[in-house]
């Protein structure tokens, strides 16, 4: 299973974006390996064009697996920000809950530069696209 970040989400979208990142996210899709969580839905939500865009989008991302975002992941996110802060590695909120909610469930997939420092401090599995 693979947990889209909304960085490959934003690329997939854009008319022109990359070539790469459209083809690992469709390759995803097909094999019907695509899993989201709620944060990335509502990254991507919020940034729909129109009413039509919004709906579209939503019953797209809701269609995919929904990874919890539960007690254990919320914790799991403070304790890696904690530790990470004390080395002057401070990652945003948002990226700490998705990465935790991949945690031990999905390859998380990306292009940003975030979750590189993230899984070099944890057993993060993660793939970055290159764009």
């Amino acid at each position: 299973m693979f947990l889209i970040d909304s960085s490959a989400w934003f690329e997939y979208l854009r008319p022109n974006g990359s070539p790469k990142v459209k083809q690992r996210v469709r390759e995803i899709l097909r094999m019907d390996a695509g899993a989201c969580c709620g944060i990335v839905v509502v990254e991507i939500l919020r940034g729909a064009k129109s009413e039509k865009d919004f709906q579209s989008l939503s019953d797209a991302l809701m269609s995919l697996e929904q990874l919890p975002i539960d007690n254990a992941v919320i914790v799991r996110a403070a304790r890696w920000g904690y530790l990470l802060g004390r080395k002057g590695k401070p990652i945003p909120t948002t990226d700490l809950v998705i990465a935790s909610s991949a945690y031990g469930q999905a390859r998380l997939v990306h292009i940003d530069g975030d979750y590189e420092i993230l899984s070099s401090m944890v057993d993060l599995e993660e793939e970055k696209l290159e764009r």
